[in-house]
């Protein structure tokens, strides 16, 4: 519900604040007051763009702010999900025009795309002109119309569950096909790569051994060469450094005899000439197994040789990632082998999905048709009220060739205002005002079934008069004691019908032209009304012929 609309320097607009009443409320005016200004100022907070002409003054900045009621949880779970401040009452829309032509738009004070205000304003208000008419060549909307009488909120919200989980199904199974057409396309060079991997056996870290033991068999005889020489320096039988080693500690354990620190640097020493021994020993069975062996270093340089090919031509940085793509090839053969097996189970649960939304169509299908028959009835009754006595109006439901996200109906409303006519599709055969009135009927209906948004009915009544005027009057009227409605209009019949009475005016002041709008009085709005209904001159005659107006329309019916 709209609880108040502010607006400033907005073309004639200095400043304005408007607050319809909660249930049915008015708005007159004479033409060129503005009041398509308000309603464009409305556009505004339901996303429309902006454009350059719509300050009043280039000087100062435009500011629309409107204030809604919330009307379903969804329109706080949807701020959330966009990262919006929240409020368990209210949700406050704003859009600021700015002089240099760029524009702002906020929601709850958090700046906001409009992307954002189009889906709020769904939720918020539905400003109803005759382009919106064109809802009723919208089959989503024609089906939409007949869940709503059918009650079929559960049942469809099943379907659609069911429909979302066929469609994955179905496209695990096209991706299952297109994988393995591609896999086997491949299986040929597949299989190659991976017995080339799988051959060659490659273990993590074998690239780094390896050349380390190809460089020692390489040098070997170098190495064997300087290990000699280096055993030969420390146990030679005459100048071996071991020899030396010994001697001095046989000489310090004499002399510890008589100097008791001695004892300490032979003990010292002897630990030397141990680590010197085991040194000594290690030189050795080095030395003795180092040998050139040609045909192992052979096989070594081909390994080495195979596992660079190997990383360079997969573009790999070590061995564990050439074990990871051979594990991969290893799969990818395997799974060949059970695609078939993995598409017909796919396809068997496929079937079965669409079989058991084929069943749920079907319950949609029968509901929809009971609810075609009560719209048809309830469209004539209504209709014959509002000058159209020889009205024919039918459901056309016929089957998709396919199941759809809403089941497997295609409606078409068909319509004709004459008895002799065949009921065609109500766009291609009714007028612009049959088609306001069609739509009028609907609106009320589905107010009554469900929770809509504010319904702001711009001048819709244009071209009907009398007690047609008067029906439309009190269908606004009993829609008005369900939700917000908001009629802006020309018609005396139903700006007696508004519980609340607003009056667009504009001003001439200093030169310049000023819109405002104003709650009329009691006497006001009989005075209003018969302005509509008699002009200008307010006789007693024609306020009174407008308070009995007032009094009629305003009777419990």
């Amino acid at each position: 519900m709209l609880q108040s609309l502010y607006i400033f320097n907005f073309v004639l607009i200095d400043e304005l604040r408007y607050e319809p009443h909660a249930g049915f409320s008015v708005v007159t005016g004479e033409t060129g007051a503005g009041k398509s200004i308000i309603l464009g100022a409305l556009d505004l907070l339901t996303g429309k763009r902006a454009e350059s002409n719509m300050l009043r003054s280039e000087e100062k900045k435009c500011i629309i702010e409107g204030v809604f009621t919330l009307s379903t949880p969804l329109v706080n779970d949807y701020l959330e999900s966009e990262g919006i401040d929240t409020d368990s009452e209210c949700c406050i829309i704003r859009r600021e025009l700015m002089p240099n032509g760029k524009s702002r738009a906020f929601v709850n004070d958090t700046p906001a795309s409009l992307t954002v205000l189009k889906q709020l304003g769904e939720w918020f208000i539905d400003i109803h002109s005759q382009h919106k008419n064109l809802l009723l060549s919208n089959a989503s909307f024609q089906l939409d119309v007949l869940d709503t009488l059918a009650d079929n909120a559960t049942d469809l919200a099943a379907y659609k569950v069911a429909y979302r989980e066929h469609k994955r199904i179905g496209e695990e199974l096209d991706r299952l096909k297109a994988l393995k057409e591609k896999d086997c396309e491949e299986q040929d060079y597949l299989t190659f790569q991976f017995k080339q991997l799988d051959e060659a056996k490659i273990q993590i870290g074998e690239l780094g051994c390896a050349e380390n033991e190809a460089q020692r068999l390489t040098y070997a005889q170098d190495i064997k060469l300087e290990l000699s020489q280096a055993y030969a320096a420390l146990s030679d039988d005459e100048h071996g450094a071991l020899l030396m080693i010994r001697m001095a500690v046989e000489a310090l354990r004499r002399a510890s005899k008589y100097l008791p620190e001695a004892e300490s640097l032979q003990e010292r020493l002897q630990s030397c000439r141990i680590e010197m021994d085991d040194i000594v020993s290690g030189i050795d069975r080095v030395n003795e197994s180092t040998q050139y062996d040609p045909e192992k270093l052979a096989f070594l340089s081909s390994r080495i040789d195979l596992i660079n090919t190997l990383l360079n031509k997969h573009h790999a940085q070590s061995e564990e990632e050439l074990i990871v793509l051979r594990n991969d090839m290893e799969l990818r053969l395997s799974r060949m082998a059970d695609y078939e097996e993995e598409i017909a189970r796919m396809e068997e649960l496929r079937t079965k999905s669409y079989r058991g939304l084929q069943a749920m169509a079907e319950k949609l299908h029968l509901a929809r048709l009971s609810a075609g028959k009560k719209l048809s009835d309830y469209m004539v009754r209504e209709l014959k009220h509002l000058a159209m006595p020889h009205v024919q109006f039918a459901v056309e439901l016929s089957p998709t060739n396919t199941l759809m996200p809403d089941g497997g109906d295609a409606a078409v409303f068909l319509f004709s205002a004459n008895p002799d006519r065949t009921p065609e599709p109500v766009t291609e055969i009714a007028s612009g005002g049959e088609i306001a009135r069609l739509m009028l009927c609907l609106k009320a209906l589905l107010a009554e079934h469900k929770s809509l948004p504010t319904i702001l009915f711009d001048e819709i009544d244009t071209g009907v008069s009398g007690d047609t005027a008067e029906k439309i009057a009190y269908i606004m009227r009993r829609m008005g004691g369900v939700m917000q409605v908001i009629a802006v209009t020309h018609l005396p019949q139903i700006a007696a019908a508004g519980e609340q009475h607003h009056f667009v005016y504009k001003e001439v002041h200093e030169g310049q032209t000023h819109t405002d709008v104003r709650v009329l009085s009691d006497q006001e709005h009989i005075e209003e009304v018969a302005r509509i209904q008699s002009g200008s001159n307010l006789s007693p005659v024609a306020l009174a012929a407008a308070k009995e107006l007032i009094r009629k329309l305003k009777k419990t019916k």
